[in-house]
C-alpha cells in the first residue's frame, strides 16, 4: 500500500510538471509557476521541477527567484551541466560575472561538447573584456556546430574587434556560401574589405549580393554609401 501511495504522488507531481511545461510553452508564465510549485510541494527533491520553475522565473526576469530554484536543482543533482549553464546566465544578467564564469566553467567541465556553453561563455568573456578568451570560445562553438551561423557571426564580430580582418573575411565568405540569400553577410564582407582599404572589392561584394537579391534596399544603400 505505501508503494501505491508513492506512485500516486509521483504521478500527481508529474502531471503538474507537464501542465507547467505546457503553460511555459504558451508563455503563460504565472500559470506555469503555479503548476511547478504544486509539483514541488508533492515531491520536493526532484531537481527538474526546481529547474523548470527556475526557467520560468528567468523568463519573467525574476532573476533572484530563478537563481534560488537553479541552486536547489544543482544541490539535488550537481553533475547536471544544464543547471550550471542556466544559473550562469542568470548571474550574468545580474552582472555577477565571476559567479557566472564559475558556473559556465563547471557546465563545460561536465559536458565539453555542447556548443551553446562555449557560445554563452564567449559572450560573457566579451563583456568582461577578455577578447582572446571570447574568440577561443566562439571558435570552439563553431568547431562543434558549424551549421549554426550565429556562432560564426559572433566569431566574425570578435575578429573585427581584434582587427583580425583576414579571419573575419574568411568567416563572412563561409556564411555567404552557406546562406547566399542573406544580404547582411554581403554587407559584412564589404565592411571587412573596407577596413582593409579594398574599396573596389567591397563594391564587388555588394554587387554580388545584388545579383542574388536584386533591389535589396539595404544592399543598395550600402553600395551608395561606399
Amino acid at each position: 500500500m505505501p508503494t501505491d501511495i508513492h506512485i500516486d504522488k509521483a504521478d500527481q507531481a508529474d502531471d503538474h510538471n507537464e501542465r507547467g511545461i505546457s503553460f511555459f510553452n504558451l508563455q503563460r508564465y504565472p500559470d506555469a509557476i503555479k503548476e511547478f510549485t504544486r509539483a514541488i510541494k508533492i515531491i520536493e527533491n526532484d531537481p527538474d521541477y526546481h529547474y523548470n520553475r527556475g526557467l520560468t522565473y528567468y523568463s519573467m526576469k525574476m532573476l533572484e527567484q530563478a537563481i534560488k530554484d537553479y541552486s536547489m536543482a544543482i544541490e539535488l543533482m550537481p553533475e547536471h551541466s544544464d543547471y550550471h549553464n542556466a544559473i550562469a546566465s542568470a548571474y550574468e544578467d545580474l552582472a555577477e560575472f565571476q559567479k557566472s564564469l564559475d558556473h559556465f566553467n563547471q557546465a563545460i567541465s561536465l559536458e565539453g561538447d555542447i556548443p551553446d556553453y562555449y557560445y554563452n561563455r564567449g559572450n560573457l568573456h566579451r563583456k568582461m573584456g577578455n577578447p582572446g578568451a571570447a574568440l577561443n570560445d566562439f571558435s570552439r562553438a563553431v568547431e562543434l556546430n558549424n551549421a549554426d551561423l550565429i556562432f560564426l557571426y559572433r566569431r566574425y564580430e570578435m575578429e573585427m574587434e581584434m582587427e583580425k580582418y583576414q579571419d573575419a573575411l574568411r568567416d563572412m565568405e563561409t556564411a555567404i556560401s552557406l546562406v547566399p540569400s542573406n544580404p547582411y553577410y554581403y554587407m559584412a564582407k564589404a565592411g571587412v574589405l573596407t577596413r582593409m582599404n579594398k574599396q573596389d572589392e567591397a563594391k564587388t561584394a555588394l554587387e554580388n549580393g545584388l545579383s542574388i537579391i536584386p533591389d535589396n534596399p539595404d544592399l543598395l544603400k550600402a553600395l551608395e554609401n561606399l
